[in-house]
């Protein structure tokens, strides 16, 4: 009987220090996401940055929280496979740059917004979504930022990194499946690309 409530004893302070070290993260993670809105907002405050300069340096702050590789890759689902080293190579290069030119004109376009962290939610030990309001004086926008953690550290990245915004439950990644695999149906691989570089 002694011996049992020893395993007991173990499995629950194991369980609990898994608890801890996930509120932790959480915390973690919350301060470290808050502290990068705050720098983005100086950033769109400053007048004296023209908007080229400004969407820049936006580009650069976000970029270490981002895995925009990772959803490049997602965006093509099946299709990523049948891609050559080259033809993938030039796919993330171009679907990176749409989106840091996506985010970094959204993000100039705020004016006295403010951001307030809902709730934080960990279905997995490498998932955790952040809900978020973005809140200006006449509405609030519900935004949700998913993040996973990657086995193993990415040079300049941050330890946790975005790969799917949602915006009033609207994925942007999800999005672009669709579109992709609509596009995709018609068009060749280089045709989306072709497209893809026009955005940019």
């Amino acid at each position: 009987m002694k011996y049992i409530y020893k395993i007991v004893l173990a499995i629950t302070a194991v369980l609990c220090f898994g608890q801890n070290l996930a509120a932790n993260e959480q915390v973690e993670l919350k301060e470290h996401f808050l502290k990068k809105i705050d720098e983005i907002i100086l950033i769109v405050a400053k007048k004296e940055f023209t908007k080229d300069e400004r969407n820049g340096k936006i580009v650069k702050s976000l970029t270490p929280m981002f895995d925009f590789e990772l959803m490049a890759k997602l965006s093509l689902g099946n299709r990523w496979k049948d891609l050559s080293d080259t033809e993938k190579e030039k796919f993330v290069a171009l679907y990176v740059e749409r989106m840091k030119q996506s985010y970094s004109s959204k993000i100039d376009a705020y004016k006295d917004e403010k951001v307030e962290i809902k709730k934080v939610e960990q279905a997995k030990e490498d998932r955790i979504t952040l809900v978020t309001d973005l809140v200006s004086k006449t509405e609030k926008l519900e935004i949700a930022y998913k993040f996973h953690k990657p086995k193993k550290p990415i040079a300049s990245k941050d330890s946790w990194l975005i790969y799917d915004v949602e915006i009033l439950g609207v994925s942007i990644l999800k999005t672009d499946i669709a579109q992709f695999k609509e596009f995709l149906h018609t068009k060749s691989m280089s045709e989306l690309m072709d497209a893809l570089a026009k955005q940019s």
